[in-house]
């Protein structure tokens, strides 16, 4: 079985410093400017020390794949799952028979790692992080 980890849990927002200004979060990093989602990220945590980050994901426009969830009320998107690599990410999607929903692409939050969206059984939509490279 392939190893996994929990790495951030992702929330669409209409405005990450509004939210921000009203949550328990507190950023860990710059927003950044995502031109494959095109979005305006932000990742957070509760507290210093905390394992899991938060990602604060803002659609910039209707062009945005993410706009339909912030339309429909934005709030809880996806879970990100860290894998070692690609190749056991493309593994975890065999064995737990997930469905492709992007392919492997850079991820401008995450210094250029890779990531992938997959669809769980359960209709869960799910990030792959592979951590290779990491540091």
């Amino acid at each position: 079985m392939t190893s996994i980890r929990l790495h951030h849990l992702g929330i669409i927002v209409a405005d990450i410093e509004a939210y921000l200004r009203q949550s328990l979060w507190q950023p860990e990093r710059p927003v950044v400017t995502d031109p494959i989602q095109q979005a305006r990220l932000c990742l957070t945590k509760a507290a210093p020390g905390d394992a899991t980050f938060i990602e604060l994901v803002q659609p910039l426009g209707e062009s945005s794949p993410l706009w339909g969830a912030l339309q429909r009320g934005g709030g809880w998107h996806h879970l990100c799952l860290a894998v070692t690599t690609q190749a056991a990410g493309d593994a975890l999607m065999r064995e737990r028979r997930l469905l492709a929903v992007t392919p492997w692409q850079p991820a401008v939050l995450f210094g250029g790692r890779m990531v992938r969206f997959v669809y769980s059984r359960n209709r869960e939509l799910l990030e792959l992080f592979a951590d290779e490279g990491a540091g």
